[in-house]
């Protein structure tokens, strides 16, 4: 709701002063626009090492009207003082209408609820007195719950932190070579490439009289450079709806529609230089798309984009890194692969990716959270049964959590050999059948028994059990070429009978999805 010149909620909901202080962010529409601006998302990479956060820092100012110098956040614990701090977090959900939507689904799940009241001791205290479980998961601990996890989302094991921590063989000699021009400056003939003066500090995100860095000296405007690179590709889009179809820039000027300071123009955060070889685009608008080719660009000096390139912002860091009257960094072609080197593999930890993963000592809650299990947490699985990673209906098939049944989509013809029936099953439909298949053979005449190695329990069947169908019936699974059957497409089966019988002796039904039924 909006009450006075405050967007709040309960508590009062993090206000922010964005150059315009008489205005809510709801008064200004920029609360609209932080959903639509083009832009890459930020790597979550040493996330809690930035005091400011997006490649705007529209999260993290502070506080401009009482003095302080604390910053704000996305998801870390939000002070509470007054002016109440900003977080991003809340204003997208609430403009989204979705606060509360998420604490209320986590409410639904008593192991979850059991996992709060372990982690947020204070407020389950509250929540007993008041018999009202909103006291205990709410927006406000599930944001913090969400933040200790963000929080560790940093690389510790790169062969260039074994190298700091005395391994002297840990990186290659092209690593170390790219390593010492990485830390070189450029300037005064030290023939560096000066790349730490922007990304330094542990996280290599910083900038080197940064605070945090240094260790002395006040909060800094951090780390916001213009490099001359424009705009995402649909910023075009929003520049052809404005009726600007020539002017393809000056959409997102970055810091500036922040700050409203002309100043910032076109200045964007810079990140970690960790884990780069996972990703995929590189700039706030994904312009290139090689580490090798960002190297590159810096190397040469020359902004892509006239409009940024023209401002007053553009940093001499970029341009003339060597000085006055010079152009680019100057270092030949393989200096430029040492810095890759360096870059892609000696601050590449491969083991990262799995941490964002559950383990199995993670899903395994009736040895290492009994307490959980007590409340209904199923080892293996996640506490709230979803699918890891995604939810959809594939990927629930794909983790074994639900079935499709298939039947009606094939036809299924046997030939018969003695005791042995070879099924040719055929997708007779016009959509793809997807995921690997689950032959159930059911109403297995008596007397016969099948090949087939494992038993289901019937209890994940799509609509259940049929009346008076036996428990346990056998099952065969059938892998298709490339995890789909296309229409058309057929793939065979091989059914062995003990026990007399034909192929009539049973009624095949077919489950699309994976892991046991």
């Amino acid at each position: 709701m909006l009450k006075g010149e405050r967007i709040v909620t309960t508590p009062a909901l993090f206000y922010h002063n964005i150059g315009e202080p008489t205005l809510s962010l709801i008064q200004t529409g920029r609360l609209d626009q932080l959903d639509s601006v083009g832009r890459l998302s930020p790597s979550l990479v040493g996330f809690a090492f930035n005091n400011r956060l997006l490649f705007g820092g529209f999260a993290g100012e502070p506080h401009t009207t009482s003095g302080s110098l604390q910053p704000s956040s996305i998801l870390l614990d939000p002070p509470f003082d007054d002016p109440p701090a900003e977080n991003i977090t809340f204003l997208l959900l609430d403009a989204h209408r979705m606060l509360d939507l998420g604490a209320k689904s986590l409410q639904g799940v008593p192991a979850f609820v059991q996992a709060f009241r372990e982690a947020f001791p204070a407020e389950a205290a509250a929540s007993d007195h008041s018999g009202k479980l909103d006291d205990l998961v709410n927006n406000f601990t599930r944001a913090r719950a969400v933040a200790t996890f963000l929080r560790t989302a940093v690389t510790r094991n790169t062969p260039y932190d074994k190298f700091l921590a005395g391994d002297d063989h840990a990186l290659t000699p092209a690593q170390l070579r790219g390593a010492k021009l990485f830390f070189t400056p450029a300037a005064s003939g030290a023939g560096g490439a000066g790349c730490v003066s922007c990304h330094s500090g542990p996280m290599l995100n910083k900038q080197a009289n940064d605070p945090d860095v240094a260790g002395i000296g006040q909060f800094v405007e951090e780390n916001f450079v213009n490099v001359g690179i424009g705009d995402h590709p649909v910023q075009a889009l929003t520049a052809l709806a404005k009726g600007h179809a020539t002017a393809y820039h000056a959409e997102d000027t970055g810091r500036e529609e922040v700050t409203k300071n002309p100043d910032h123009l076109y200045k964007f955060r810079s990140l970690t230089m960790r884990q780069l070889k996972d990703a995929r685009q590189f700039f706030h608008s994904g312009a290139l798309t090689r580490v090798r080719d960002v190297v590159a660009y810096f190397n040469a000096g020359v902004p892509a984009d006239p409009t940024a390139g023209a401002t007053r912002t553009l940093d001499p860091r970029f341009t003339s890194p060597r000085g006055a009257g010079t152009t680019g960094l100057g270092l030949t072609e393989a200096q430029l692969d040492d810095i890759t080197d360096f870059l892609e593999n000696g601050l590449y930890d491969p083991t990262f990716a799995a941490s964002f993963q559950p383990t199995a000592d993670d899903l395994a809650y009736s040895t290492k959270h009994p307490s959980l299990a007590a409340k209904g947490a199923k080892d293996g699985l996640l506490l709230s049964g979803a699918a890891i990673d995604d939810n959809d209906p594939l990927a629930r098939r794909d983790q074994g959590l639900e079935f499709l049944d298939v039947t009606s989509q094939v036809t299924m013809t046997p030939t018969t050999a003695g005791n042995q029936d070879t099924w040719l099953v055929t997708n007779s439909s016009a959509a793809v059948i997807d995921t690997h298949l689950l032959v159930i053979l059911t109403n297995l005449a008596p007397g016969v028994t099948v090949d087939a190695a494992s038993k289901t329990t019937g209890q994940a069947l799509p609509g259940g059990k049929a009346s008076g169908e036996p428990a346990g019936e056998p099952y065969y699974r059938v892998f298709l070429p490339s995890g789909v059957l296309n229409p058309g497409q057929s793939v065979a089966l091989t059914v062995t009978r003990t026990g007399g019988g034909s192929s009539a002796s049973y009624t095949p039904r077919l489950l699309s999805g994976q892991g046991k039924p």
